[in-house]
């Protein structure tokens, strides 16, 4: 695959002429009246290319997608293709037109003689299947027809399958959750043990560890393996959904002194250290990280910072803006002069892989640490 890419760029830098010729022939910069004008003219639909300057993705349609042969002779014979930097003259003018039709580079928008968007296609994509998707625009299966149909009321599977694949082409993530959700919620939740039903769903699943369906996957993933779901990746993303959660609970205790959300805090740790009891891989990790909480609600500030040490030492306390605020609360609630001078260090040498807000904070941390250390006797 990488061979094919570099020989594919290859290609394109040394004979950019032939490119020229057989790819997708665009219109730069062009202004949109006059687009729609040509359009009108030729009587044809409009491809517009929405891209930036600083995106990946989009310089790889540019240079390894557009300029195919296939792609050009389906493209010209179509459209009148049109390519927008959204951060310069044009762009920013057309991206006014339709400003929440464009959340995320690149944006394919194919677009009518009358201005109103008919499809949409969100990423970089090999060729087949970036022909195949617009060309279920063409066929009318598109977010836009499909939203219509859906706010009647159809909710056939075959239909919903469809609409769910126009979303995820369009990157309509949250429209996305709610039409599945609605749709696997008339069923039991043992429905998503279906590979089908779980396919649509995996996503959705692996980010919410308060969810029924997320408890349902940590209690049933040796079930799914037999179905052919690969372990290892779905742990690792069951493993950093818990992980974060739990530092959120963490992070929220750490901020607050009410009696009342201190309790919600608490239920919410119930719950995640049974999920946390499951033999998955980094879940023990997690089990430790929480066990802070339970120093954090008892106020016991000398244990907390002795959990804290340990686990900072064996590496189990990875991300960055969890490790700040533990180390900002037991500098303020601190007086011993060994824990503020380790809790120091700790913040010294978290300040040589961060920038920007995140280093000013650790700083002010560092400052703070230092005059109570002073203070000390």
């Amino acid at each position: 695959m990488k061979k094919s890419l570099f020989i594919g760029l290859f290609i394109t830098l040394i004979f950019p002429s032939v490119f020229a010729q057989s790819g997708t022939r665009f219109l730069e910069n062009t202004p949109w009246v006059n687009v729609l004008q040509q359009a009108k003219q030729e009587n044809k639909l409009i491809f517009v290319d929405c891209y930036t300057s600083w995106c990946g993705p989009c310089k790889q349609l540019a240079t390894e997608i557009f300029p195919q042969k296939i792609v050009g002779d389906f493209m010209n014979s179509k459209f009148v293709n049109v390519k927008y930097d959204m951060e310069k003259e044009e762009g920013l003018t057309f991206n006014q037109k339709s400003p929440d039709a464009i959340k995320a580079y690149p944006t394919m928008l194919i677009i009518n003689t009358t201005g109103e968007i008919i499809h949409k296609i969100v990423g970089s994509m090999p060729a087949e299947e970036l022909l195949s998707a617009i060309e279920e625009g063409l066929q009318g299966n598109t977010i836009y027809t499909f939203e219509k149909e859906y706010q009647k009321g159809n909710k056939d599977w075959t239909f919903i399958k469809k609409y769910l694949v126009a979303l995820k082409y369009a990157n309509e993530k949250e429209t996305y959750e709610q039409v599945a959700r609605t749709y696997i919620s008339r069923f039991p939740i043992d429905s998503l043990l279906n590979l089908e039903i779980w396919n649509i769903m995996k996503d959705i699943i692996v980010k919410d560890p308060y969810s029924r369906e997320f408890r349902f996957t940590v209690a049933h993933i040796n079930d799914l393996e037999q179905r052919g779901v690969e372990r290892y990746p779905l742990e690792q993303e069951l493993s950093s959904s818990i992980g974060f959660a739990v530092n959120m609970l963490l992070i929220g205790c750490l901020n607050t002194e009410n009696k009342d959300t201190l309790q919600i805090y608490e239920e919410q740790a119930k719950q995640l250290r049974s999920l946390l009891m499951h033999p998955i891989k980094g879940f023990p990790e997690s089990l430790a990280e929480l066990s802070l909480n339970e120093c954090r609600i008892s106020g016991n500030v000398n244990e907390l910072y002795k959990r804290f040490c340990v686990l900072m030492n064996c590496g189990f306390i990875k991300r960055s803006i969890f490790q700040e605020y533990m180390l900002e609360y037991l500098i303020q609630k601190s007086n011993n002069k060994q824990h503020l001078q380790t809790c120091i260090d700790y913040l010294l040498a978290l300040q040589k892989n961060t920038s920007g807000w995140e280093k000013e904070n650790i700083n002010k941390t560092i400052a703070t640490g230092k005059e109570k250390l002073n203070s000390c006797k």
